[in-house]
């Protein structure tokens, strides 16, 4: 439903948060992209939705930026979680030669259609970090590719 219509007809605070089902819901979350609700959502959980690559690492958090009929229709997220399927990526695949320790990715420069994203490994202290340029590009593939598989892992259970 839209977003626009949504909030003239119901309130937020008639329903629990869809994301913690703990608290009453505060606002109806939406996308900005697309101007679909994705549900009532209290305080907490709409501040921690700004959160990130934390934010996406929370059990049923994609699934809930999902409900947006444009995002699912279109195998993305919103562009402003782009960066951060980028940096939980590269803090999973990335390591610091053969360190077996996952480093810390954040996003430190954007230029001409580039993140440059520096990762960081305390294990190594003479040059504990390094760069990674992704493309806006890759960052898309990589977000289409992180949908899908959330979206088959969801229809198995």
């Amino acid at each position: 439903m839209a977003y626009s219509s949504l909030r003239r007809t119901h309130r937020a605070d008639e329903y629990l948060c869809c994301l913690c089902c703990a608290s009453r819901a505060s606002v109806w979350d939406h996308c900005h992209e697309h101007g679909y609700v994705r549900g009532p959502v209290c305080a907490s959980c709409n501040t921690f939705e700004g959160k990130g690559v934390d934010f996406l690492r929370r059990y049923g958090s994609v699934q809930h930026l999902l409900e947006c009929r444009g995002c699912r229709e279109t195998g993305t997220l919103p562009n402003r979680f782009h960066v951060d399927v980028v940096l939980g990526h590269l803090g999973d695949v990335e390591r610091h030669g053969r360190c077996r320790y996952r480093p810390h990715a954040y996003r430190s420069e954007y230029f001409h259609g580039v993140h440059r994203i520096t990762l960081y490994c305390p294990a190594h202290a003479a040059t504990p970090s390094w760069t990674k340029d992704v493309t806006v590009a890759e960052a898309a593939d990589l977000v289409r590719a992180f949908v899908k598989s959330v979206l088959s892992s969801a229809s198995i259970g």
